[in-house]
């Protein structure tokens, strides 16, 4: 099978945009003219996440998680969610109310509904979940599109927790006796949906945004690419969270690429114009400029780029 840009590009060549859609495949949501937008992830045991080492609560909120950062990169607000629900015959009663206690529970505290959905008999555990959010008035969708010559290129937060996380739960002698293991893992575990990060970029002037959840280098290409552009990262100034180094040691891989393509961080990436005052807790870790489209990854002033930019369809680990 084709990679996942290739599939996409020739899925989004295959269907029209019309009626009330504005924006249609390509972003992190589809743009309805009314200002709403919809987005929709699915995750797949074995694929997207292992029950041998994800609680059904943990699967309950990630499955959401990564919706809602969806709506964040669009700077909307969430409304209401469907689940689509494939059951394998092992999964009990408990299991699916464990799953949904964490979704009400994520629900609640974000102020949208699970307003319903599907279930059926399916040979693994699947979660297909479509989130509708509302752009508040006046106020566009923010789309990867947007990026222009000279944007430099911020994030919302340290990286590469997740990607640490799951390495950890892979082989747990990669976690002993550190004092952030229990975080990285957390971090990979219950990602966190930046909501009020995506409005705040919105307000400062971002002209593009969307989250990091196949990796930093994997995102940037495609936000260039969509841009027209060349999205250049400075891995020396790509923040790592805290254990990441120590993870990244106990394997021999280099920490800032594990950082930069390890994915499932859902920080946010935006392209903000020079100039512009940032929001606090971002930190610029490249800019867009003229070139063939795609990324360069830079460490001391040396192109790096790795081949595998980050996570894409066919691999295991996360969306």
């Amino acid at each position: 099978m084709a990679d996942e840009r290739e599939l996409i590009e020739r899925i989004a060549g295959r269907v029209g945009v019309r009626g009330e859609v504005v924006t249609g495949v390509g972003d992190d949501a589809a743009e309805l003219a009314n200002g709403m937008v919809m987005a929709l992830d699915m995750l797949v045991d074995g694929v997207h996440f292992r029950r041998s080492t994800h609680s059904p609560a943990d699967i309950g909120h990630k499955a959401l998680a990564v919706n809602l950062s969806d709506i964040a990169a669009m700077a909307s607000d969430p409304v209401a969610a469907l689940i689509g629900l494939g059951i394998p015959p092992d999964i009990t009663a408990d299991d699916v109310d464990e799953m949904y206690g964490a979704m009400e529970e994520m629900a609640a505290h974000y102020g949208f509904t699970v307003a319903g959905g599907d279930i059926t008999d399916a040979p693994v555990l699947i979660l297909a979940v479509t989130v509708t959010g509302r752009m508040r008035h006046g106020v566009r969708p923010v789309l990867r599109s947007g990026a222009r010559l000279g944007d430099r290129l911020v994030i919302t937060g340290a990286l590469g927790g997740s990607a640490a996380g799951l390495l950890i739960l892979d082989d747990p002698l990669r976690g002993d006796g550190l004092p952030e293991r229990d975080a990285l893992v957390g971090r990979h575990l219950r990602p966190t949906p930046l909501l009020s990060q995506g409005h705040h970029l919105a307000d400062c002037g971002a002209g593009a945004l969307m989250d990091i959840s196949d990796g930093l280098l994997l995102d940037a290409d495609r936000m260039a690419r969509a841009s027209g552009l060349c999205a250049e990262i400075d891995l020396d100034a790509v923040p790592r969270a805290p254990g990441v180094d120590h993870v990244a040691a106990a394997l021999g891989l280099e920490p800032d690429l594990l950082a930069s393509t390890g994915g499932e961080d859902y920080a946010l990436l935006a392209a903000i114009a020079p100039g512009v005052a940032l929001p606090r807790d971002t930190v610029v870790v490249g800019r867009m400029i003229e070139g063939p489209p795609g990324v360069i990854a830079l460490r001391d002033g040396c192109d790096v780029t790795p081949v595998q930019l980050g996570w894409e369809h066919g691999h295991r680990s996360g969306l």
